[in-house]
């Protein structure tokens, strides 16, 4: 075996940089700005969040933190202590309401992908193990054996009973989903606060509730040919009453890797070979008013491309999608054209107006 190197927390931190410039007016009043860095869900969790007073924001930051850590105490598959983890050595069992939510929605947006966003890779993503210190890459023979063992119709629920079976020995993975759904809940800590916020968690970015001067956040978009502190691109977004929120996730080869014999690995499987999607994409972000939706689609938009098909997961999903690819063309969808821009002297370029 080859020498073997797996990117850290760090890196799956700023899959979105966060450029938060604000322009205050010193003469008003300006709310209590607070922030707080964690570790949950395997990632960094760092937030910064805009109250009335110290306390409301300190309160705040507690609450989501803990909101985000009792999911992945339910959701983690790593934890032989969380449903999820129970339910894959069972193979059936009556979850929580939330826990049979969240399986079910992920369900929801595999069928929606046709696939490409699939909860059901547990017995491939394990072969990998991109989520211990030791990742390899496994035989052929294993990854086909490990396939049979995958499919959203193999999994069995009972809305009466909240109960979910697995057939075929199947095994749930939540990866696809899960930094989305912490930011879901980390929304609800902070709109259930009245306060305004910005989180970041993995690779999917909150904000939330209207900035404190009024004008839209700015939301950098990492450089995938760049370091982890470098971004090639914003997205100004302005959240108000009809938009109380944008979910922000990227996809990214750079992301999770390994080299093995000379090979660079990484962590976004195609469901259906079961190896890392070979594509001349480097990453792909999503932007939804819903965590767990932007953090599926843009996993199953890196898995499938830019085409007719994914246009129309766009379209019906998504305020809107960027593909960045290898040569440095750079596709941004209509619902973000308005908001997107450029870094200069980064080499990129807008490569397509795509329909």
């Amino acid at each position: 075996m080859g020498s073997t190197h797996l990117s850290g927390p760090t890196a799956a931190l700023t899959a979105l940089v966060l450029c938060l410039l604000f322009t205050l007016n010193s003469c008003g009043h300006l709310p209590a700005d607070v922030s707080k860095t964690s570790f949950a869900m395997g990632s960094v969790l760092s937030a910064r969040v805009f109250a009335d007073t110290g306390e409301a924001a300190d309160a705040a930051l507690d609450a989501l933190i803990a909101a985000v850590n009792a999911l992945d105490k339910r959701i983690s598959a790593t934890d032989p202590a969380s449903e999820l983890a129970r339910l894959n050595l069972s193979g059936s069992a009556a979850l929580s309401d939330e826990t049979y939510a969240f399986v079910q929605k992920t369900l929801s947006l595999c069928r929606a992908t046709d696939g490409a966003a699939d909860p059901t890779l547990g017995r491939v993503t394990e072969l990998w193990g991109f989520a211990t210190d030791t990742p390899k890459k496994p035989g052929d023979g294993e990854i086909t054996e490990a396939l049979r063992h995958t499919g959203y119709d193999k999994v069995q629920t009972d809305d009466g009973e909240r109960t979910v079976t697995l057939e075929d020995g199947l095994h749930l993975d939540p990866g696809a989903f899960g930094k989305g759904v912490g930011c879901d809940e980390a929304y609800k800590a902070l709109a259930g606060r009245g306060c305004a916020g910005v989180v970041s968690l993995g690779g999917t970015v909150l904000v939330c509730g209207e900035k404190p001067d009024g004008t839209a956040w700015s939301v950098g978009i990492r450089d995938p040919k760049g370091n982890a502190d470098s971004y090639c691109a914003t997205l100004t977004l302005k959240t108000g009453a009809g938009t109380p929120a944008f979910f922000i996730s990227t996809s990214g080869s750079y992301e999770k890797t390994f080299t093995e014999n000379g090979t660079v690995y990484h962590h976004i499987l195609d469901p259906g070979t079961g190896h890392p999607v070979g594509t001349d994409l480097l990453s792909v972000t999503a932007v939804s008013g819903n965590g767990c939706v932007s953090d599926a689609l843009s996993t199953a938009l890196f898995v499938r491309g830019y085409t007719d098909e994914t246009r129309g997961w766009i379209n019906e999903y998504l305020t809107g999608a960027v593909f960045i690819y290898a040569d440095g063309g750079v596709i941004v969808t209509e619902g973000l054209r308005g908001v997107f821009g450029l870094t200069d002297g980064t080499g990129y370029r807008i490569a397509d107006k795509a329909s």
